[in-house]
């Protein structure tokens, strides 16, 4: 779970933030922020979650909960 304190301020689009504002991202920290930027880019929600292991559908929820989009895409 995230806090609001955690919450960045605007949108972060997962296909082209830089990895300080994907590490700001709830439960995603440094090592997932890599990932995510090595594996890109992303078409939508499921296809992160099949190229990134460990993402829940509830981190997804999160994740969307925090402004954080694909392409522009809740």
């Amino acid at each position: 779970m995230y806090h609001s304190k955690d919450r960045t301020t605007g949108p972060v689009d997962l296909n082209s933030a830089d990895f300080d504002s994907l590490e700001k991202l709830p439960m995603v920290g440094d090592k997932r922020a890599q990932f995510i930027i090595d594996h890109r880019p992303y078409q939508d929600w499921n296809d992160l979650k099949s190229k990134i292991p460990g993402i829940s559908d509830g981190m997804i929820e999160d994740l969307r909960k925090s402004n954080a989009t694909i392409g522009g895409k809740k």
